[in-house]
């Protein structure tokens, strides 16, 4: 029953009706919480999905609330540079553009690409430059070494990578259009 209404879902999902296969979403992880526990794959997956589809559906308090929980349950399972981790923290990050707390999405892009530097310098890069334009406080944050409770192992280089977008944000401040897929100014 449960791998028929996740495949309902994802027939709605792929369908662009994203209202339905939020519902379904819910009904799943709901009851994937509650017979399989708050850190199974199956729960975690479910409420993955359940962001994707309040993404589409701009529900951003409601996407913020959730991608919360999951962030963390993420870097306990996968690690802040996981590749699922990295997903919601963009969602949770373009969600809380929306909420207008900018400074909370550049301390969320910084450790994320901090925790990605070694492993996709592109991706992290573009966290940066979402970072800088979200927060003229980008810099000295990241200078402190120290986010959230979260110490940074690439201070020093995001720092200058910061101070790099913050010349071409200067630059060409027309170019600082942060999306939701690398929310980051788009060259």
């Amino acid at each position: 029953m449960l791998d028929e209404l996740n495949s309902q879902a994802r027939s709605f999902y792929d369908a662009g009706e994203f209202t339905h296969a939020l519902a379904d979403y819910s009904v799943l992880r709901e009851i994937r919480s509650r017979r399989e526990g708050p850190y199974s794959v199956k729960y975690l997956a479910a409420l993955h999905d359940c962001v994707r589809c309040m993404s589409h559906l701009s529900l951003w308090s409601d996407a913020d609330l959730l991608c919360s929980e999951l962030h963390a349950k993420y870097v306990r399972t996968h690690g802040r540079g996981g590749i699922d981790t990295v997903d919601v923290a963009r969602h949770w990050a373009w969600a809380m553009v929306h909420l207008d707390q900018a400074d909370h999405v550049a301390a969320l892009c910084m450790t994320t690409a901090d925790a990605m530097w070694d492993t996709d310098l592109l991706g992290a890069d573009r966290l940066l430059g979402a970072a800088a334009a979200q927060s003229e406080r980008s810099v000295e944050l990241a200078g402190t070494g120290l986010i959230d409770g979260v110490a940074l192992r690439h201070a020093a280089d995001l720092v200058a990578g910061l101070n790099r977008w913050n010349q071409r944000l200067l630059d060409a401040p027309a170019r600082t259009s942060v999306t939701a897929d690398s929310l980051a100014p788009t060259s």
